[in-house]
């Protein structure tokens, strides 16, 4: 049997990856609550640009974090973080890096929407409005469709970027 992940640790893993200088705009579970829909999350998932240098900066928080693959249990290597998607496990618990899309899910859209938070280990990007109800709505399970309700419930109407292959 396979030991759960620790919960996850925003602050453990932001406090990681600000630490290497490494460039992330937060998505997922935790942005969902940062826009007041308090709901449980497993892991930490983070927007990584298309760079090799930010890759480098991505395993050097990865190392600090002790991070192991979940598919391998092996430690994470450069082309590991290059990847579209590497889920690993960490002592702040599961963490999701997902590489840019094409627009409005890449990373300058991204950055351009996000808001800034701080936990007091140095300020981060968390993915603004338009771009979680972009990723939920490419997702598009059903813990998704339920995000985009809550949301929609708090503001009303939701930003409705068009999508490639969805729209």
């Amino acid at each position: 049997m396979t030991e759960a992940p620790p919960e996850p640790d925003l602050r453990t893993v932001t406090a990681a990856f600000v630490a290497a200088s490494a460039r992330f705009v937060l998505i997922g579970g935790f942005a969902v609550i940062a826009h007041r829909h308090v709901r449980a999350t497993e892991d930490v998932d983070l927007l990584v640009p298309d760079e090799s240098e930010n890759d480098a900066r991505c395993l050097q928080a990865l190392v600090a974090l002790g991070a192991r693959r979940t598919d391998t249990g092996l430690a994470p290597e450069q082309p590991d973080v290059a990847r579209a998607h590497l889920r690993v496990r960490t002592r702040g618990g599961l963490v999701d890096l997902l590489r840019e899309g094409e627009t409005p899910l890449d990373f300058a859209s991204a950055q351009a929407d996000a808001l800034t938070a701080d936990l007091g280990d140095g300020p981060f990007l968390v993915a603004g409005l338009a771009t979680i109800v972009a990723l939920k709505r490419l997702a598009g399970r059903p813990r998704d469709r339920q995000d985009l309700d809550a949301l929609a419930a708090e503001y009303g109407e939701l930003p409705d970027l068009p999508l490639s292959g969805i729209d």
